[in-house]
């Protein structure tokens, strides 16, 4: 009976061995090595690379290596309504992250709230969403943030004032709590925000505080 007992407990110590070495030489969960997360790589619609990657860092799951895409249009010139950017981080596989920004005419803030959370690709991302004091308005939960920025006075574009609409959603949450990642994001659109701002030929000013 010792004997058996014996055996059974060998066998188990093997099979969790094996199991711990394929582990490991896969990279599985807990052997996953964990990527970086470096400002130079970064997307520049994000703003600050320094303070927009400790943001990343806070809001995203680890995953081994992380991947960004940026593409930003400019405006030719004041009266230009084409301004637009977004960026796209992405990791194991999934996309993580999505940050986009947009120039369109202003807005009263609830029509604006309104239309910046159908832009959410999920319902879930802004079913808690709360005002923070940024712009003319901003709203943010653990899962979403956004701001609306005024951009340019009116007179100088057909149609009024211009603002820029900044948005993040994380798709894919880290370990950090739901609070800690509702500041990572709200700092991470303030910084989208600001640099929008500068290179979007903004004449009014930016509130980001």
């Amino acid at each position: 009976m010792k004997l058996a007992r014996s055996k059974v407990l060998l066998a188990a110590g093997v099979v969790c061995s094996l199991a711990l070495l394929v582990g490991y030489l896969f990279k599985l969960p807990p052997f996953k090595e964990k990527g970086e997360i470096k400002a130079d790589e970064i997307c520049a619609s994000l703003g600050s690379s320094s303070s927009a990657a400790d943001s990343l860092r806070k809001a995203l799951p680890e995953e081994s290596s992380y991947s960004f895409d940026d593409d930003v249009k400019l405006r030719v010139d004041v009266t230009d309504t084409g301004y637009e950017s977004s960026c796209f981080v992405s990791g194991g596989g999934e996309q993580l992250l999505v940050a986009k920004t947009s120039l369109m005419e202003d807005e009263s803030e609830t029509s604006w709230t309104q239309w910046v959370k159908g832009t959410a690709a999920n319902d879930a991302s802004v079913a808690s969403l709360k005002p923070f004091a940024t712009g003319k308005t901003a709203v943010a939960s653990d899962r979403f943030a956004a701001v609306f920025v005024p951009c340019t006075s009116e007179g100088k574009i057909p149609g009024g004032q211009y603002n820029l609409s900044v948005s993040v959603e994380l798709k894919q949450a880290g370990d950090s709590s739901a609070s800690a990642t509702r500041n990572a994001l709200i700092d991470l659109v303030k910084s989208a925000g600001s640099f929008a701002h500068d290179k979007a030929l903004c004449d009014m000013a930016f509130k980001s505080a």
